[in-house]
């Protein structure tokens, strides 16, 4: 991955200075020597890049073809003509139902229980507290069986068809899309199922077709793989951990078995990228991907999550919302996981998250025409955010709230006891009241502490720094510096 810059401030862009620490004969001056001038500003941007659109467009005919003569006029749309705009979030798209589509058998998909291991697995469920009506519940109940029905090969669009759905009554374009996603941000273990549907209607029944990217032996055999590594992460898990502690054991987990790829955000048609499975099992995704692991694995661990959409320099973007002790707070993963892990993005409030993010709005709040729009993306729960009480810095950052002497063998303690893991990045809470004054002492101006901090932590620890791989990036909006170390 290409090192990436952050954003919190309008009037200042967040400083990401790099810094070649002399350790070796510092000792005497403490100071620290930059490869950047300190005064160095680098303007943020996301990961994905600034011109992208914010989704995939999708098909403007009303539905698809059904084995229904009431069924609306067939979409020329297949699924092979993917739009070429960059996106990280996936947009249902409309296709055509084809004769194979009517016709091709079904098999059943083997399901498997895990055991959750020391925690009470937590059901998510953010997307179907979200559905208004009895017909979208019972919606929902009917794709859940549907999806473990999928066709024995594939038709012509490239796509095995799902168990088809018929539904009591009339829904709306609207209200499969919404259902449709509320199914699948609660269930990211089916990762199989294509962003795309057919619909129509028949005898007073709404029919719905959905489709897999993989026919039902390969969606097996996947599965077998899958599984597996999941029973695997979750027994992993220490037992007796916080909520807090749960949440950073994953977060640790996936930001190190998880590199971004780029590659997926020019070429959507690599789905897996877009899922839990592409995170966990090829080690490499988008913001999707990241996000439907973490409220996966999550749920396993007993802590209650949510997907959450928006956008990110004008891109579609998605991260998490998380409930720890009893508060909701923004984790994006994706974005603390570049090629220095940042704690920025980690348990932060909705003022915080909105220095950097465009939070998109509740389906609730938009019409029909909005919801099934060409690039429309919404979100179905936004809880609350409201806290900063488990805020990474704050939870876990060595805490600095003086340049004087006083303080100094606290910190080189937790340093000390950081570095006896090999933590690579050092996270510290700036609690002085003057957040820029002391950074700066810390880093480019007397008394130069952070080094002096630093080789001292490293002598307790009895490990050696590489003195030319050491750098910083601040966080003023949290208050926290994440200081980057390697060892040799």
């Amino acid at each position: 991955m290409k090192l990436r810059t952050y954003r919190r401030r309008g009037i200042a862009a967040l400083l990401v200075c790099a810094l070649a620490l002399q350790l070796t004969g510092c000792a005497a001056s403490g100071r620290l020597t930059s490869a950047v001038p300190s005064s160095a500003v680098t303007q943020a941007s996301s990961r994905v890049p600034s011109s992208s659109s914010a989704a995939e467009s999708s098909p403007s005919s009303s539905s698809a073809l059904l084995n229904s003569s009431s069924a609306s006029s067939a979409s020329s749309s297949v699924r092979k003509q993917t739009a070429s705009v960059k996106s990280e979030v996936k947009i249902p798209l409309q296709v055509s139902e084809t004769k194979k589509s009517q016709t091709v058998e079904r098999k059943s998909v083997q399901k498997r229980a895990f055991s959750s291991g020391g925690y009470s697995t937590v059901a998510q469920t953010g997307g179907y507290q979200s559905l208004k009506t009895d017909a979208e519940r019972t919606l929902y109940q009917m794709i859940g069986d549907s999806v473990y029905q999928v066709a024995v090969s594939k038709t012509e669009q490239g796509y095995a068809p799902t168990g088809q759905i018929a539904v009591p009554g009339k829904l709306t374009e609207a209200q499969i899309r919404l259902v449709t996603t509320a199914y699948l941000d609660d269930h990211p273990e089916v990762f199989w199922i294509a962003n795309a549907y057919s619909y129509g209607y028949r005898n007073n029944q709404t029919i719905l077709q959905l489709y897999s990217e993989l026919t039902q032996s390969e969606c097996n055999t996947a599965l077998l793989a899958f599984n597996g590594k999941i029973q695997s992460i979750v027994q992993s898990i220490p037992s007796g951990l916080s909520e807090f502690d749960r949440e950073e054991y994953l977060f640790d987990y996936i930001t190190n078995a998880c590199t971004y790829d780029s590659a997926a955000v020019n070429d959507s048609s690599d789905w897996k990228a877009f899922t839990a499975y592409g995170t966990l099992m090829d080690g490499k995704s988008v913001c999707e991907g990241y996000s439907r692991a973490m409220l996966l694995l999550c749920g396993y661990a007993g802590l209650s999550t949510v997907l959450i959409r928006g956008t990110g320099s004008g891109v579609g973007h998605m991260w998490n919302g998380i409930k720890i002790d009893g508060n909701w707070y923004h984790i994006d993963l994706t974005w603390c996981d570049s090629t220095k892990l940042i704690y920025n993005y980690f348990n932060i409030d909705d003022q915080t998250i909105k220095l950097t993010h465009v939070i998109a709005p509740a389906a609730s709040s938009l019409t029909d025409a909005q919801i099934c729009g060409d690039s429309s993306i919404y979100n179905l729960t936004l809880p609350v955010c409201s806290s900063m009480k488990e805020n990474y810095f704050i939870e876990k950052g060595i805490v600095i709230s003086t340049l004087n002497d006083s303080g100094d063998s606290a910190v080189v303690s937790a340093i000390a006891a950081e570095m006896k893991s090999k933590k690579a990045t050092l996270a510290f809470r700036i609690a002085s009241g003057d957040y820029d004054g002391t950074v700066k002492g810390l880093t480019s101006a007397s008394p130069f502490k952070m080094a002096a901090y630093l080789q001292k932590g490293a002598a307790a620890a009895g490990v050696s720094l590489n003195p030319k791989d050491i750098s910083y990036v601040t966080d003023q909006s949290d208050s926290g510096l994440n200081v980057f170390v390697s060892y040799q």
